[in-house]
This record gives C-alpha cells, structure tokens and sequence, in this order.
C-alpha cells in the first residue's frame, strides 16, 4: 500500500485509476477491517502518503471495525504540517463523521476535537470554516446552538491540556491561543471559554508558582484576556467567591488566591471593570464577610484576613469618581459582552440570556432597566446581575422583556460598603472583647487592622455631615471607643484610635464631644499611659504619638493633659518616679512629633519643680528628666532674658582704632542694676551648669517668642523680625556686649562692678564655648573677633588682669574652631520654638540669616585662619614692650593651644612660627646695630633683652618640635581665600619672607594636608634664618672693645649655645631631613650642578660649610646619611632598621642624591676622609649587583661616583696597595659590565620592518646638534630639551644616557682606566655581544647609538677584530638598505675602515655576484634575481663608501662584472641596480677612465629606445629599467662628461631653437631617441587620457621654489601653453635659496624635476611672470643673475608607465641647453644625496 499510494497523489494523472483499481482489487483480496487497520497505521506513522491516502477514502470510504485506531488516525492527520493535508482530512471528517451522527464514542471524540481543535492556531479561514462546520454541525434553518458531545469534547479536550503538566512552552500556550482564536467564533467560543475559564486561571496560576515559563504563559493569557468580555470574567470570579467562599475546613480554598492572582497578574485598565465590575466585586465580597456570624469568625479567620487583603487591592483598581455622590450610574446588559464579536452567542445562558440573546438583533424591543434602591439587598442585586442564583421559569412574564442592570455606584456604593464593614468590625470587636485567652489575638488584630484600614478609605468619600444627625453613630462606634480601653493589645488599640481620631480630625464624620470628655477620655489615656513602661520600649514612640493625637481632639478641655499632670502628683513614691520615668520618655520621644508648643506646660513646670525638692527621689527624677530631655528650658529663659535687656541700660557706640583697625566700644551712659546682671549671668551659669550639653543644644536651636524680638532686636542685630533668633544667640549677643562695654568718663563708680561683670560674662562665654558641641560658625567667629578686639584693646591700653579670662576665652573659642564646620546647602530655614530640629548644620543656618558685622558668611576657620587681626593680636602681645610681663603667658597660651590648632596650622601657626622668626631677625638686626653704632650700644640698651630673645628661641624650638612631631596637623585647605605664608602681616613683606619661601623643585605640588611635611618643606629657610644669627656672633667679626661689647659677647654665648640645641636637636631628631634640606639648599644655590654636560660648574660650598658645623654631622655621618636615604628611595633596597621613615616629601630623587655624593667626594678638602668612605662606597655599591635588572637606573650615577672617587684615591698611597688597586678594577668593571648588560636588554623585542613604510625611518641632521644630550632629572631643563625628552620613555632615557656616557667618557678613557689591553679587550667584546650585536641583529632596527659605538670602537686599532664580524653580516643582510642618510654615513665609515683594513673583501664581494643561474634545488628565479640585484648593489655602496679613484685598479672586474650582467635577460632585476652602480661610477671614478663602458653601454641603451619606439611596452620591470636608463642620463646631460658630449645627439637634439622652441615638435620628426619617444608619446596619449593615472605619485612632484599657494592645475588645461619661451626657462633657471625648500646655503635648485600632473612648475612660473607688473618683473631680473645650479630632473622612484616621463623626455634637451647656457655647475651634494636616497630605503632626500 505504501508502494501504491504515491500513484494516488494527483486525481489527474494517468496513473490514478489503474492505481485506484489496484487498491479496490488490494482490498477486496484481503480482509477489508485489516486492510484499513493498515490506512489507518500509514496515517499515523508516514506523513508523506496521507494526501494520497485521503484521496483513496474520499474515493471508496468503509468505516470499519477499529473506530480507535481510525480516530487516532484522523488526529495525526488533522495535526499534519500541510495545510492540504489538514483541509481533506476535515472534509472528510465533516461529510462522513458529522458530530452528531453519533459515530465516534465520547472517549475517541474528545481525543479527536482536542486534537482537531489546534487548526486554529494556523489562522487559516478555510481551515477554520470546515472544523467549526463539523463541530456545529448542520443546523439550517434555525440559529446555531454548540451544544452536545461536541462542546462537552472540546471543554473536556481543552481541560485536560490546561490540566497537563508539560513543560514545553509551546504546549502550555496553546490553551489560551486557542481561546483567542475561538473568540472568532462566538457561537463556539463563548460557551466553551465561561466552562473552562476558572480552570485556565489554575492552570496559569499552577505555572507561575511553579517557576515554569510564568512570565511567558502570562504574555500569552494577557492577550486572551483583553479580548474576553469583562461580564464573562467578573461573573466567573464572582461564581467562585459565591460558591467557595467561606469554605468549610478540610475544603480547597482557591477562590481568594485565584482573585488575588488575577489583579497582581493582569493589568485592568478596561474603563467597563474600573466602574462597573470591581466595585460590585467588591461590595459583594464585602456582603460576603459581613454575612459571617459571630460563632464562624474565628472558624474562618484566615479566609477572612485574605477577603480582607483583598479588598484593599480593589480600591487599587477603582477610580475616585466611582464613589462621587454626583456619579451617574451607567446601564449594562448582563448577557451581551461589551465588546462580543460580530456573531452573537446562540445560548449564553440556558434560560433568560438565551431569549435575550434571540432577540439581541431586534433594536425595538422593550428593554427594562433595573436600577438599584438602597432598600434592595445588595446581595442579591449583584447575584441577580452575574445570574449566581437560580433563574426564574422559562414562562415569567420577564422573559419577554431584556433587562439592563444600571449597576451600583456613587454614595449608595459607599453608603453599602460603609454599612457592610461597619457590621463586620461590631462582630469582629465582640468576638474580641469575649477572648479572654488571648489565643486569637494575632488572627484578630490582622483582622481588625484591615477592617479599620477599609473603614478609612471608604469614609474618604463619605461627604462631612452638615447636621449633627449625619456624624457616624451606632453600636460599632461604642464598641470601637470602648475596645481601647478594655483590649489589652496595643496594635488593636492603636488601630482603633488613630481610626477614631483621624475620622473625627481629618475627616471630620465623627463628632467632637464622642472624645473629648473626660469619662470616656480617661480611660483610653489610662491605658496607653500604661505602655510607657520599660517592659514595652517598642511601643514608646507610638505611644507618645497616640497621647498627642488624642491631645489634638482634646486641645480646647486639656484632659490628656490633666491626665498626665495626675500621674506626676501621685502620693504613691513609686507610682511618682514610675510617673516620672514615663513622663521622660514620653516627653523625650514628644520632641520631634509635638504641634503645639503651649502643650503640657503644667507637667513640665512640676518636673521643673522637682529639682528644688528636698525628697530626694523626687529630686533625682528631676534631673535626670532634666539632662535626658534637652529641648524643655527655653520656656524658663524668658523672665532671665528680659533682665539682660532691660531698656534702662543705655550705651553709647563708640570706635577705637588700633594698626588701622576699627572695632566697636560701648561706654554706659547712666548708672544701672549692675548686681542684677551679675546675679543673672551667675544663674545661668547655675542652669547651664546643670542642663550641660543638653541645654545649650536647647537653647542653640530654640527660637525666643515673637513679641520679644523688638526687644532684641538691636543688640542682636535682627533684620527680619518675623525670623525671631535663637535664646543662644540673644544671650551670648548680650555677655558680648556687656564685655564690649565701659563706663564713660564720669561713671568711675562702675569700674568694679563692670569688671565683675567682665569675668563673670568671661566665665559665663567660656563655659558655652567648652561645653557645647557645636557653635554656629558666624556666632562663634562673633566671639573670637570680640575676645580679639578686646584683647587688642587690653594690650594697646595696658590693661593686663583682664588678659587672663579673655586667654582662656581665646583658648576656647580656638579649641571649638578647630572642628571643621561642614557647609549647609540647604535653605536658611528659622527653626520653630520648640526646637523640632537638632543637627548641628541646621543650627548653623539658624543664625545665618543674621547679620553680625563682618564677613558673616565665612566659616570660623576661615576667620581665624584668614583674619589679620588675630595674627595682629598675637604679633602685639609678643612684640609690644609694655606687654612684655605677660609675654610668658602669652607663649604658654600658644603652647597650650597647639594641640589645638591642628587644623588652622598654615592658618594660624605658621603665622605664629613667622612671627617667632621675625621677632628672632629683629633681634639679630638690634644685634648687628649694636656692633656697628658704637655710640648708641654705649647710651642705650637694644629693644629686646636676651631673656626675650631666649623665650623667642625656646618658642620656636617648640614649635617647630610640635609642628615636625604632631601627626594630626592639617587644615581644610580654602582656596579662595588662601594667603601665603611668605606675605606680611602688617600690610608690608615679612623680614623672612624670601627665606620662607625657598623652593627648590618648583615643579612638585604643595601638599597642604600635612603639616609636618609644611615645616621640613621650609626647613631650608629656618635653618638659614638660625645660621644667619649664628654668623651675627662669629668670634671672628667680635673684638673685644668696650664693655657693651663684652656684654654682647656674653648675650651672643647664650644665644649661640640655643641655636647650637636647636640645629642639634633637629639633626638628631631628623637627620636625612636635615641633611635632605642642605641637599636641596646647595642645589637652589647651585642650579648648574645637575646638568651633567655643563663644562663650567664652579660650585658655591657654603651650604656644605654649613653642614659641617653641625654637631654631630661628620663626613661619615654624611654620607652614611646619604646613602641610607639612597636606599629608602631604591625600591626593595634593604634599609636599616635603626632607619626611621623619612617624614619629609623630599624633592630629590636618588639620582639626584647620587649626583649630590658625587659633589660632596669632590668638595671634600682632604683625601683621608675618603679613604674611610672608600669601603662604605664599594659596600654600597655591590648592594646593587644582586639585583641589578632592578637597580638598573642607578649605574651609571654609580660609574660617575667610582670614577670621582678612583681619580682622587689614585693620586693618593692608598692605591699603591696592589690589592685595593684589584678591587677597584674589578667592582669598576663589574659595573661598567652591568651597564653594558643594561642596555642590550633594550633590543629584546619587536619586529623589525613590520607594518612600516620607508617613510617611518627617521631622516636625522647630521649636525651633532640634533643629538639628545642624556641627563639626570633636573628642573634646570630648557623647554626644547623638556620637548625632546617627552618622546621617550624612563628605559630609552636610562639606556640612552648609558651609551652617550660609553661614547663620551668610556671608550675614550678606558684603556687608561683598566690600563691592561685584556680588560679593554673583554670589555668591548661584551659591549659587542650585549649591546652593539643585538642592534645590529634586531628586528626593530639598528640603534644609532650602537652605530656610534662602533664608529668609536673603530678608532682602537687593536679592537678591529671584536666588530669586524658583525659589521660584515649586518652588511650582507638584505635589510641592510633599509636606512636613513645619516645612518648611512655613519655606515660609510665602517664598511670603509673594513674595506681598508681587509683589501681581498672588494674581490670576495665581485665573486658572491653570480650571472650564471645557481645548482640548488630549491632556490626560485625570483630569488635568485632579487640576491643578484642586492649584491650589486652592495658592491654600488662600497664604491660610494670610497674615496675618489679609490678602487680604480679593480675597475675592470667590475667592468666585466657589469658587462656580464648586461647579457643577461631584461626581465631581471638587476639591470636597474647596473644603471644605479653606473651613476655611482660616474660620481667615484675620474671620467678618463670610464671610456671603455661608452661602447657597450650605448648599445644597450639605443636597443633599449627603439623597444620602446617600436612598441609601448608597459611591463613593470621594463618600466622600472627605463625609469633607471632615464636617469643615468639624466645625470650624464648634468655632469656633462667629455667623452660621452660626443655621442649626446643620438638622445637628445642640438638644434633646440628650430626643431622644439618654434613649434609644438616643429614639421619634421626629430632625429634624437628622446625627442622621438617624446613626441610618440604626446601624440598616442592626450594628456587628459592618463593625468589622472599620475596624480596618486607623490614622489614624481617638482622640486622647485614655486609658489605653493596658487591652486594646482592638470596638464590637461596646458595645452596652448605647453612649450615654454626662452624666458619662463631663464626665470625658472633662477631659484634662490628663499623660494627652495631643499636648498643649502650657497646653492640653488633647478627646473621642476618630475612631469607629476599635480604640479606644473614651469607653466605656473611663466604664467607667473606674465602677471606681474613691470617693477616685479625687473626685480624677477636682478634675482636671476644668482650662479644657479643644475641638477637632475627626474627624483621620482618608481613610475607606474612610461607616459609619466612624457615631461622629461620632450623637455630634457630644453633644460640641457638652457644649463650649458647659463654655464650653471652640477650641484654635487644633491646628486649625491639623490644617488644616496635611490640606495637607500630612506623615504626623501636630505639636503
């Protein structure tokens, strides 16, 4: 059958009824059952012959006997890929196995439609027209109804996929594709989708919570969902709550979660289920729980709490205009969808909705609108609406009529859902009341919570009553308001009251008095007063927090607060102090929640009370109430406030002017309560006292009332008076003033008591600013400028007993400074009375808004730091005369407040420490005087005594030991306002400021940060200043005269022995700092010293002098110094562990240090130290060797260092020791090795050649100038030097300076350095095996450096043999080529030298060329070429090496060489190479003795023109040979060879004015081979056919001084000018040197030296010349009687076609004319260049 059945594939065809025949014979010969039985397996197992198999049933179809292997059949086939295949297998379905036939049992019909059913997901109409035929089935004539065993199949085929645990994605989908595809067809769709629509929310659900392709199945269902009717979807979750809500226990419970997935899974934004749908969901789930008893609530709690959770998620979905009373309801069928589909269902319903769906077409039929009435159950409108209940008979008089259901909305929705939640919290409450067990609680607080949450929600649409009968009332609310007090659980307590209080506060649907009185207040405060207690810390906050809310109802009767005043008088002790420590926390947690600042006075007074009580429980409580509560004391400050600014104070403002400074005094005018002021300034002392810092952070951020700001406002200085400051301002503002203040001139009686007043308000300032955290920086920058002032004014007028408090102040006020205020962002806000705000920054922005006087926006350390006058404070007191008696106390203040002032040091020490110096220079200054003004030293006494000058000293001593041993200085680094400290404080330069502000690396960067690194950074400075006054009482400048003199002498011991200490202490304490900042002075004083290259170095050694006065600062010492901070600086260098870290950022690196050493061996005046420095310096030296690759930067210091120290030893006995002479040489040639070692490792890799272009190879000068000079670091570096060494890395710099040391020092002095010819022998052969043949052998290219070397190496005759061998391999490289000009000079000495050295190399270089093909086997043609092309050109170069003449005896081998090489074939490459060996010949050997080569080579070159004439022929190598040709005789017409002038006519013509100059090529076809192949080619080729062909060679462009800025033109646009006259040749014939950009000093260039089509030199010229007027052209004149030179034409390298020398060849006999005619001399050095640049891969030629 398999066989047969592809003859059955087309109906057509000829072999279909013979095939057909053959089967009917088939199935009669054999049992018709078995016969089908195996069609049935074909259509199961072989998809290919299922068409022509149902071509044979459609044919001859017999049912028989298996009915379940034929259904199974027809599922495999209606499941088949092909569409035709699916199509027959339908129709047959639908002609012969109709549904309602009955022939298919239900068990294979389910199979059968599950499997037939997924035709659809194909969205082919035919396809989907058959299958919807044979599940309908024949129904003419009436409406069609899906019913019977065809829908109950295909519900039950659709279940059983949902209900299949697949994990293939595409299976799981298919469900709900097939759900929209069915949508197509209502009459199918409808019916099927409302049987299974629960069941595909399971089965979604089941796969989501399963993890398995969720998110995808979730996509797919959203599309189903959007499209099914919302009516079909809320009446199915309806039916759900209806019939499985609540369920008994034991009993799936789906419907919640199934409602609750469905909103969190699916978007539902369709406007029909915002308004109509979910909220009658809603209230009817609502009604639900409320119909629930009072005996089941806790039986179904947790089913319950998910309605309830439920709930909460609808009013997600529900818009407000939903519950509006003003919403008009809209109208719905319940039967028809919002959006079904064209065709209408057939039976929606089985009774009503059928006749209405009937009858859905018919627009005029009575309709009636149900609508409903707030007396209906609501209940059972929503059943009646979604059909839940059983529908009336089929013979009700209202089947006659539609109903539309106009839905429940607006104030009657929230008055039904208002009303069911309402019962339910009553029957909830009860139930909690009578659980006494409390075993319920958690169930029923959850319960309660989401009740009261519903309650609130649905109350925000319930409009405020606007009689007292429309406030909620009823047995609910009692049942709430009494709940709070009789629960014993909080969370149902705070539920219920924050409900009560926010209906009756906010939304006001509660009346007042249902509070607000005392029978039913106090026993709700009762017991949350009882959560205040230890045991329940996590309910404080909240608890408080109810207290203020059920103060907010009660605020007008104050019964909470009554309440609370109740428990603190409590006669009880314990219940007192328990009353107490409730009240603590409920007022401490009170501070940020409180509203009202009035509240809860009278409890608070009682506390307050409680501090002068003599129980002393009572009076413990009190206070810790007090110093744990901060925010409480402003309310006590009021009466204390209005003391201080009694108007009968008067004061008149008065200014005093000290250094130019103004600042304010206030002189009483009249007599006042002083002893009242005192006594108030004492009690807030006492207040302050005991508050501490919970009280001044009170009164920091408390604002004083309103009504007292005019009172204030004065003094304080408030600009806004609705921006009240804060009590901390009022009351510091007034001390501030009252130490401003004095007593006018007719006041004397008031000078004690304002004195008291002065140190009380001193103390009283003194205690906020030490005590309290945080001072708002304009305030506190108020009392240090007025403590400043003051003490200016104390100093200035003599007065000293009041120094002493204000110091202390001054201490303070710094102490508090020293903290970095951080910066506000935030707006200026005033912060409420109460103080509701505690941070620092919003305290800070309190008092910002205030004007002070001054810069009151800047931060206090900037005031402190910045402000003059404080440094001008402290410069009087330690440089007025009359302050002197407490100059002791001022520098103990400042000794005191150094710990202080870490972070104000470049502020505020540094000043002081300038100050010390400058005081310090004045007394060398007094001094000096002294010696020099005899008369006044003899009739006075210097301003500052030596006890004065000792305290100076012993001050700075201190100073800088606290400022280099303090680890935490630093400073917030203000730029704006940043001064240096070098400027004067005085507003003139400081006397050390030029001292101060060394800089001897000006390059590094300040580092502000640290202040240590501040002082040992100007270090050099101080020491300077202390050896300065040290040079004041040199013994040598002393002679004793007179007694003063003797006095001073004396003084001068004194001071001399304190500046002994301090250099001594510095140098014991920080040694390599010290020594570090010498370094550093001499090299400031001495910039040359690092320049390695300067011949005249005449070094200034004071600096050194300075350092061995020292003590303690020995050459050993040094230099032992030196070399351990050597160390510290070398990375992984071993230092020792007595060496401490160095503090000091030292500008000097270890080179420079190494160089330093150098300087120091040779300042050193004897030798014998250097004897003993001799092993230290052969010790530190091997501390390199092991690891050398590291250290490899520091060798050549290293060598330098070695040959100072062998010079100096050398001349000294020491070295006659044979054995101390051995070491020498042997660590001198260990080093010079690791030198050599270092930089070969520079040529490791790379790749030589790749990626590159000739024109990377860099053309250098030959002048010696352009080579980099290699030094060490120094800050001495012009910019170009700076420029040159930005291009090269540490390691090219570090091999570089390696090898210029070699070139420079090495080499030339090593043999008298080793002395043995051995040693210098192994020492150029390691510089040959590590450095010079690595480069030589490199990819990269050769180094010049290494071909320095050998240009070097090559002076020693005996070393010939350490190079010879490498030299001559380089050269028989094929790259050898690859090289610049300069290079190759360099080269030209080598293979010069060897070539003298060795005579037999030319006859060894003449036999390698070989004309005869080679015997090896594996060698190609190609090759063989290219090697015989390189070896002549090598032997080309070492005939250019030579002199002239210089190889004439071998010139007839090469002759023969050359001839040889002539017969071989012109395809070879070498034949270019012979014309470019000739060239060489012409410029090396004598023209006399080259007539032998004219026979020859003038018949290769006439055969090689008439090829040429006879045929174009455009080969490149053929190409290349004539471009070769050309420019042999181009450089024969410019040298103009005797012998070869005779034989000039056959190339180019003599007649020039007849035969070219006339005419274009003139009548007659010329004679001569160029002038021939000339015309040829202009005539076979216009110009426009192939100028575009040259435009891309670069090279072929003219050479000549044009003038480059006149646009280019093609020679295409020349052809009327393309002959020039006899003048645009004379004026291109006269170049000078301005307009030549390759021209040297004396010579000039020639005409334009290739026919590129980018340029036309000569045309543009003349047409230059033809513009220019008269004047310009007799200047053009006089320029060309310049000598000029002629040089070649042709520079190009290569050409691409022979067309490209079209220009040279028609006008080469014009330029040899014109040049014979100007008697214009070959330029030898272009030529030169030009030869040496076609040798060379070098990119151009240099000049």
């Amino acid at each position: 059958m398999i066989g047969l059945l592809p003859g059955l594939d087309e109906e057509g065809s000829e072999f279909f009824d013979r095939v057909l025949n053959i089967m009917d014979s088939l199935r009669k010969a054999v049992d018709e059952t078995f016969f089908f039985q195996c069609m049935w397996l074909i259509l199961i197992t072989s998809s290919p012959h299922r068409g022509p198999a149902l071509h044979y049933l459609d044919v001859a179809f017999v049912l028989g006997d298996d009915a379940g292997l034929m259904v199974r059949a027809f599922s495999a086939t209606v499941g088949d890929s092909q569409l035709l295949v699916q199509r027959a297998m339908l129709d047959l379905m639908v002609i012969h196995f109709p549904v309602s036939n009955g022939l298919i049992e239900d068990n294979d019909l389910i199979v059968l439609v599950k499997a037939a059913v997924g035709v659809v997901l194909r969205k082919d109409m035919s396809l989907n027209r058959r299958l919807y035929a044979w599940l309908l089935g024949s129904q003419e004539g009436k409406k069609k109804v899906f019913d019977g065993p065809a829908k109950t199949a295909l519900i039950t085929g659709l279940r059983s996929i949902l209900l299949s645990d697949s994990d293939d994605l595409q299976e799981a989908q298919k469900p709900y594709r097939v759900f929209v595809s069915l949508l197509d067809e209502w009459d199918i769709g409808y019916p099927v989708i409302q049987a299974v629509f629960l069941d595909a929310l399971k089965s979604l659900k089941r796969h989501v919570d399963s993890g398995n392709h969720g998110s995808e199945l979730t996509h797919t269902a959203t599309m189903w969902i959007d499209m099914t009717d919302p009516y079909l979807i809320w009446k199915k979750l309806s039916e759900a709550i209806h019939d499985n809500f609540p369920v008994e226990n034991g009993k799936e419970t789906y419907a919640l979660d199934l409602v609750i997935f469905f909103l969190n899974s699916f978007k539902l934004n369709d406007e029909e289920m915002q308004h109509m749908h979910i909220p009658m969901f809603l209230l009817f789930l609502l009604t639900k729980i409320q119909d629930i008893s009072e005996d089941n609530l806790l039986v179904y709690a947790d089913q319950i709490n998910n309605a309830l959770l439920l709930c909460l998620m609808l009013f997600r979905h529900i818009p407000a205009s939903v519950f509006a009373p003003q919403a008009v309801a809209q109208l719905i069928q319940p039967a028809q969808p919002t959006r079904a589909p064209k065709s209408k269902p057939s039976t929606p319903t089985p009774t009503a909705a059928q006749n209405k769906s009937e009858n859905a077409s018919n627009q005029q039929g009575a309709t009636k609108i149900v609508s409903f009435d707030p007396h209906m159950n609501a209940k059972d409108y929503i059943e009646e609406f979604y059909m839940l209940q059983p529908q009336k008979s089929c013979d009700d008089e209202d089947n006659s009529t539609a109903k539309e259901y106009a839905g429940i909305r607006g104030e009657v929705l929230t008055q039904q859902a208002l009303l069911s939640i309402q019962n339910f919290i009553r029957n909830a409450l009860d139930v909690c009341i009578k659980d006494t067990h409390k075993a319920n609680t958690q169930t029923l607080r959850a319960m309660i919570q989401k009740a009261c949450k519903i309650l609130l929600i649905l109350s925000k649409y319930q409009a405020p009553p606007s009689t007292s009968e429309g406030y909620f009332s009823g047995l609910w609310l009692e049942k709430m308001r009494s709940a709070c007090h009789i629960v014993e659980d909080f969370a149902i307590i705070d539920a219920l009251a924050t409900t009560m209080v926010e209906l009756t506060v906010e939304l006001k649907v509660i009346h007042p008095s249902f509070l607000d009185n005392r029978k039913h207040m106090r026993p709700i405060v009762d017991r949350i007063w009882t959560f205040l207690a230890e045991e329940t810390m996590h309910l404080h906050l909240r608890a408080s927090q109810l207290i203020w809310m059920l103060q907010d109802v009660t605020s007008m009767s104050h019964e909470v607060e009554a309440a609370v005043a109740s428990y603190l008088v409590s006669e009880n002790t314990n219940t007192r102090v328990d009353a107490y420590q409730k009240f603590g926390v409920f007022w401490r947690l009170s501070d940020d929640i409180q509203h009202i600042p009035t509240a809860f006075v009278r409890p608070m007074m009682l506390m307050l009370d409680s501090l002068s009580s003599t129980n002393p429980s009572n009076r413990r409580a009190g206070e810790t109430w007090i110093r744990s509560n901060l925010k409480s004391y402003p309310r006590l400050l009021d009466p204390l406030l209005l003391v201080l600014y009694d108007r009968t104070i008067v004061r008149n403002e008065s200014e005093e002017t000290i250094h130019n400074e103004y600042f304010p005094v206030h002189y009483y005018v009249r007599n006042f309560n002083q002893a009242q002021v005192q006594y108030v300034f004492n009690t807030l002392l006492t207040v302050f006292r005991f508050g501490g810092l919970g009280f001044l952070r009170s009164i920091r951020q408390s604002m004083i009332p309103p009504d007292m700001v005019p009172t204030v406002a004065d003094i304080v200085g408030v600009t806004d008076m609705k921006a009240p400051p804060t009590y901390l301002d009022c009351f510091v503002r007034s001390a501030l003033r009252f130490i401003e203040s004095e007593p006018a001139s007719d006041c004397k009686q008031m000078l004690n008591l304002n004195e008291e007043i002065h140190m009380v308000a001193a103390d009283f300032l003194h205690f906020i600013i030490s005590k309290i955290d945080h001072v708002d920086s304009n305030l506190l920058a108020t009392i240090h400028r007025t403590v400043i002032n003051k003490m200016l004014y104390c100093i200035n007028h003599n007065c000293l007993d009041l120094q002493s408090r204000l110091l202390h102040l001054l201490h303070a006020t710094i102490l508090m400074g020293a903290t970095p205020v951080k910066k506000n962002n935030t707006p200026n806000t005033p912060l409420a009375r109460d103080g509701s705000m505690s941070t620092l920054d919003s305290a800070a922005s309190s008092s910002s808004n205030h004007t002070f006087g001054g810069d009151t926006n800047e931060s206090l350390f900037r005031v402190i730091g910045s402000s003059p006058l404080f440094v001008k404070t402290v410069f009087d007191a330690l440089s007025v005369p009359t302050n002197r008696p407490i100059l002791q106390h001022w520098m103990d203040f400042l000794m005191l407040a150094l710990p202080f002032l870490t972070n104000y040091f470049r502020k505020v020490l540094l000043p002081v420490i300038q100050c010390l110096c400058d005081q310090i220079l004045r007394s060398r200054a007094c001094l000096l005087e002294a010696y020099t003004n005899q008369e006044r030293s003899l009739t006075g006494t210097p301003s500052l005594t030596d006890q004065d000058l000792t305290i100076f000293l012993t001050g700075l001593e201190r100073m800088l030991t606290f400022s280099l041993s303090e680890a935490r200085l630093g400073e917030e680094v203000d730029a704006t306002h940043k001064q240096e400290w070098s400027d004067g404080q005085r507003g003139r330069p400081g006397l050390v400021a030029n001292v101060l502000s060394i800089e001897v690396h000006p390059s590094d960067s300040f580092q502000e940060n640290r202040a240590r690194d501040t002082v040992l950074y100007n270090i050099v400075g101080i020491i300077q200043i202390l050896i300065e006054l040290w040079a004041v009482f040199d013994k040598k400048n002393i002679s004793p005269v007179s007694e003063v003199e003797e006095s001073l002498q004396f003084v001068g011991e004194r001071v001399r022995a304190r500046v002994k200490r301090i250099l001594a202490g510095l140098y014991k304490s920080y040694p390599s700092e010290v020594t570090e900042a010498l370094v550093e002075l001499f090299l400031a004083e001495n910039p040359s010293a690092l320049d390695l290259e300067s011949q005249k170095f005449d070094p200034d050694y004071r600096t050194l002098d300075i350092l061995s006065m020292v003590p303690g600062a020995s050459p050993h010492a040094n230099f032992l110094t030196l070399i351990e901070s050597i160390r510290v600086r070398t990375q992984g260098m071993t230092v020792a562990r007595s060496k401490r870290p160095n503090l000091r950022v030292s500008k000097a690196t270890d080179i420079v240090l190494l160089r330093f050493l150098e300087i120091y061996c040779t300042y050193l005046p004897s030798v014998e130290p250097l004897v003993d420095l001799w092993p230290l310096c052969l010790n530190f030296v091997r501390e390199y060797f092991p690891q050398a690759t590291t250290y490899k930067y520091a060798f050549p210091s290293l060598l330098r260092i070695m040959t100072v120290l062998c010079d100096r030893l050398s001349q000294t006995a020491y070295f006659d020791d044979k054995k101390i002479r051995r070491d020498a040489s042997d660590i001198y040639s260990r080093v010079l090795d690791y030198c050599v070692l270092i930089a070969g490792r520079s040529f490791d890799q790379g790749i030589w050649l790749r990626n590159r272009n000739p024109q990377d190879f860099e053309v250098l000068e030959e002048n010696d100038d352009s080579r980099e000079s290699v030094r060490p670091p120094s800050s001495n570096l012009t910019e170009a030097e700076l420029t040159k060494r930005s291009g090269k890395t540490k390691e090219d710099l570090l091999i570089q300076q390696i090898l210029v040391s070699f070139c420079q020092l090495v080499i030339p002095n090593l043999r008298r350095i080793l002395q043995e010819q051995d040693r210098v022998t192994t020492a150029f052969t390691n510089l040959m095996y590590y450095v010079i043949a690595p480069s030589l052998k490199s990819r990269v290219g050769i180094n010049d450096s290494s071909v320095d070397l050998l240009c070097e190496i090559s002076k020693i005759p005996f070393a010939y043999r350490t190079w010879r061998k490498e030299v001559w391999e380089v050269f028989l490289d094929n790259r050898f080529f690859a090289m610049g000009p300069t290079v190759a000079r360099k080269w030209r000495i080598l293979i010069q030298t060897a070539m003298t050295s060795e005579k037999d190399r030319l006859a060894e270089l003449l036999g390698r060329i070989s004309t005869s093909p080679t015997s090896a086997l594996f060698t190609s043609r190609d090759q063989e070429s290219l090697n015989r092309a390189l070896m002549l050109r090598r032997l080309t170069f070492v005939i250019w090496c030579g002199s002239v003449d210089q190889y004439l005896p071998q010139l007839p081998n090469v002759q023969e060489k050359l001839v040889e090489l002539l017969k071989l074939s012109s395809t070879e490459q070498v034949h270019p190479e012979i014309y470019l060996c000739l060239r060489v010949l012409l410029c090396r050997i004598s023209s006399q003795h080259l007539n032998n080569f004219w026979p020859v080579l003038l018949t290769e070159l006439i055969q090689l023109f008439n090829l040429f004439l006879a045929d174009e022929n455009d080969r490149p190598e053929q190409v290349g040979l004539f471009l070769s040709a050309c420019k042999f005789l181009d450089l024969l017409f410019v040298l103009e060879d005797g012998q070869y002038f005779i034989h000039q006519w056959i190339f180019i013509s003599d007649a020039i004015r007849k035969t070219v100059m006339n005419s274009p090529m003139g009548e007659a076809m010329p004679h001569a081979l160029m002038d021939r192949l000339g015309k040829k080619l202009f005539e076979e080729a216009p110009l426009d056919g192939y100028a575009g062909a040259n435009t891309g060679n670069s090279s072929a462009t003219a050479s000549t001084g044009l003038d480059h800025n006149r646009p280019q033109q093609t020679l295409g646009s020349l052809d009327d000018d393309r002959w020039l006259t006899e003048n645009d040749f004379m004026e291109q014939m006269s170049f000078n040197a301005q307009n030549n950009p390759f021209a040297a000093a004396g010579s000039t260039l020639s005409l334009p030296l290739s026919t590129s089509s980018t340029n036309t030199t000569a045309v543009a010229a003349a047409d230059d010349r033809r513009q220019q007027t008269p004047e310009q052209q007799s200047k053009t004149s006089v320029s060309t009687t310049a000598r000029v030179l002629k040089r070649p034409m042709l520079t190009m390298r290569s050409i691409q076609h022979v067309r490209e020398l079209e220009f040279f060849l028609t006008h080469v006999a014009q330029y040899a004319y014109y040049t014979t005619y100007t008697l214009a001399k070959p330029d030898t050095q272009y030529i030169e260049a030009l030869i040496e640049r076609d040798m060379l891969g070098g990119s151009d030629i240099e000049d």
